[in-house]
């Protein structure tokens, strides 16, 4: 009889274990999980920023591409932030109205790369800026 119970108490021991690294696993799942969507938020917000930096409202000028502030950080996220800025084409025959095309890429990082808690993620936006004097393009 003794053996018996010994027995049952290893498979008992065994399916805790198993059940306690099962939760485990999934609540580090949970936490990537959300770290990852405040990540995306971050780098959208990285995005959005530089996007309203070149859009400019109220200034009939062609913008460069922005600078971000030294250290960029969104809710603890490191902020990378790039942009490239094609140079002005004329719309129609005449070359009165220009466009400005730029691609803002902004990727938001946290902890250390490969580390188990590394969280990174990338948003890329292509935009255009058109001016015709101080009219609207059409």
């Amino acid at each position: 009889m003794l053996p018996v119970a010994i027995f049952l108490m290893v498979i008992l021991a065994s399916l805790v274990g198993y059940s306690m690294r099962l939760s485990l696993l999934a609540n580090q799942g949970s936490i990537q999980d959300v770290q990852g969507a405040q990540a995306y938020l971050a780098a959208k917000a990285g995005v959005e920023w530089a996007a309203y930096q070149v859009i400019a409202p109220g200034t009939t000028s062609m913008q460069s591409c922005p600078t971000p502030p030294n250290p960029f950080t969104i809710n603890g996220f490191n902020i990378a932030l790039t942009c490239n800025q094609t140079n002005p084409m004329p719309q129609d025959r005449a070359g009165t109205q220009n466009i400005g095309m730029y691609t803002i890429t902004a990727t938001a990082s946290k902890g250390a790369a490969g580390a188990l808690d590394y969280i990174e993620r990338k948003v890329t936006v292509s935009l255009s800026r058109c001016l015709m004097g101080t009219e609207e393009c059409s």
